[in-house]
């Protein structure tokens, strides 16, 4: 219209702005009643059911906003599942190793392999067990079972090439490379026990025998063995002087009436002898009715053979220091005999006590058979000589086949004697020693004739028990038909010999007349020496 002034159009204002204007613009009216903030958003125009409802709407989006969190975390951290329950911290594992098998002392066989068992309480898993004999390392396990909460178990193998003593240790290794050892364990292998092969043992009997239910006189007699016959010996004494054979069943034989070696018998097991049989009594006569004719007994003993021997113990004597007893026998006979013949000694500790000797004996002949003692005869002690204890040989005299005789030890030291000879006019001396070893280094040999001596010193001097020496070199005197040797030690005289001398022929000696020489034959013994003061050289 004219004359009105046009309005400027009215410009939209955006809320933000208009906001800001209002905050610009102090509303002082309502600045004082409604307070700071009712200045600013104009509190006095909201109503307030309204500002209730933003007020609970902005406490139930916190609230909803809250729980989506919590169950975002839960989600995320354990997938829903519930926490697990916190318990308390383990106190640490105490390692240690130990070995099960074998135990201390043990003795595994040698050439065999043997199971070593080992225990290991760890924290750490074990990767590596190691088996040390005697500090090498012989086996290797690198892995193990599981026995139980860290428990773990493994099973390596020794193998010991010879008997001895060994250590055997254990070392294990954890993942972290951690070690664990065990405590030394001592065992001793022995060699494997052998089976020995059932080995037949034969023997053939050298002498006309006995066999018997059991090994000794007392049982009866079961038949006989002759000589030549082979049997099999299945058992024997502990002593090895009776034998059980398979003839008869198991009867039984002499050791000596059979040729077998001790060391044959090795294989042989002992046999536990039968009870002995007991005195059976005789009973009393029944008394009948009637005359009874007595049946006649036999007396007297078997006629001997025209051609038989009669042996007799006729000597026994300890010798070689009482570790040796000789004994000697003869055939009293007219008749000669060879053949094996049985000797028994009892009274001493002969082993074996019985032997049997193949003798070739003439008329009034005799032999010698060597028994070993353990121990030697040290006091004087009694023995029981018995030749053909079976009566195995037909003899003339059955009753003198068993003697006594009183031993005596020998004397302690050496047991000196000399034997002398002279040849191409050199007198040799041997000195033999029966006793003890000889050690001295103060022993003279004095040769004299009569008029003459000569002292020929030897030191030392050494002969060993039963054994001789021999000194030579020295010149035979060329006076004298008799040459005396005395052998002195630390000046005492301990033996004499003499020998005729051959550088004598017919020549009467210095300073006789040839009529007072004695005749043909005759032997002048120079008078007994006596150990010069200051011998010659």
């Amino acid at each position: 219209m004219i004359g009105v002034t046009p309005r400027e159009p009215v410009r939209s204002v955006d809320p933000w702005e208009a906001q800001r204007l209002r905050r610009d613009r102090a509303d002082l009216g309502n600045y004082g009643r409604d307070g700071p903030r009712a200045g600013y958003y104009g509190a006095t125009n909201r109503s307030p059911g309204r500002t209730i409802a933003i007020y609970f709407f902005t406490l139930v989006a916190l609230a909803i906003g809250g729980v989506l969190i919590f169950l975002l975390f839960q989600v995320l951290s354990d997938n829903g599942e519930d926490p697990p329950p916190v318990t308390p911290t383990p106190p640490p594992v105490e390692a240690e190793a130990r070995i099960e098998s074998p135990a201390p002392g043990a003795n595994p066989p040698v050439g065999e392999d043997t199971a070593v068992i080992v225990r290991v309480v760890s924290g750490e898993e074990i990767v590596r067990f190691e088996l040390l004999v005697s500090g090498i390392v012989t086996d290797q396990e690198f892995s193990g079972r599981v026995t139980g909460e860290n428990t773990y178990a493994a099973v390596l193998t020794a193998r010991f090439e010879a008997a001895g003593s060994y250590d055997l240790v254990v070392r294990a290794y954890t993942a972290s490379g951690e070690q664990i050892v065990s405590d030394p364990v001592r065992v001793r292998p022995t060699p494997p026990v052998q089976e020995t092969p059932q080995v037949v043992i034969t023997a053939e009997v050298v002498a006309l025998t006995s066999l018997r239910l059991g090994p000794g006189e007392v049982y009866n007699q079961a038949g006989t063995l002759e000589p030549g016959q082979v049997v099999t010996v299945i058992g024997k004494t502990l002593n090895q002087q009776w034998l059980q054979v398979e003839t008869g069943g198991g009867l039984w034989v002499r050791f000596s009436a059979v040729d077998i070696s001790p060391e044959d018998l090795a294989g042989v097991p002992a046999v536990e002898p039968p009870p002995a049989p007991a005195d059976t009594p005789t009973p009393p006569p029944t008394p009948v009715s009637g005359t009874v004719t007595p049946t006649p007994t036999p007396t007297g003993t078997q006629q001997p053979p025209p051609n038989a021997p009669d042996f007799i113990p006729t000597n026994a004597e300890p010798i070689e220091g009482g570790t040796i007893l000789r004994i000697t026998l003869t055939n009293a006979s007219t008749n000669p005999f060879s053949g094996p013949i049985a000797v028994l000694v009892e009274g001493v500790s002969a082993n074996p006590a019985e032997q049997v000797l193949t003798v070739s004996m003439e008329p009034n002949g005799t032999a010698a058979l060597n028994f070993d003692l353990d121990p030697p005869i040290t006091e004087q002690t009694t023995v029981t000589v018995t030749l053909d204890p079976d009566d195995a040989v037909a003899e003339a005299n059955e009753d003198n086949n068993v003697t006594e005789f009183i031993l005596v030890p020998p004397p302690e030291g050496p047991v000196l004697s000399l034997r002398a000879s002279v040849t191409g006019g050199m007198l040799s001396v041997v000195i033999q020693n029966d006793g003890e070893e000889l050690s001295t280094t103060d022993a003279r040999l004095v040769v004299s004739v009569p008029g003459e001596t000569t002292t020929r010193t030897i030191s030392p001097l050494a002969i060993p028990a039963n054994d001789s020496a021999t000194i030579e070199g020295i010149a035979a005197p060329r006076t004298g038909e008799s040459i005396r040797v005395t052998l002195f030690i630390d000046g005492i005289n301990v033996a004499t010999a003499s020998v005729p001398n051959p550088n004598v022929v017919d020549i009467p000696p210095d300073g006789q007349d040839p009529e007072t020489q004695p005749t043909e034959g005759a032997t002048i013994e120079p008078e007994e020496p006596q150990e010069p003061e200051e011998p010659e050289e």
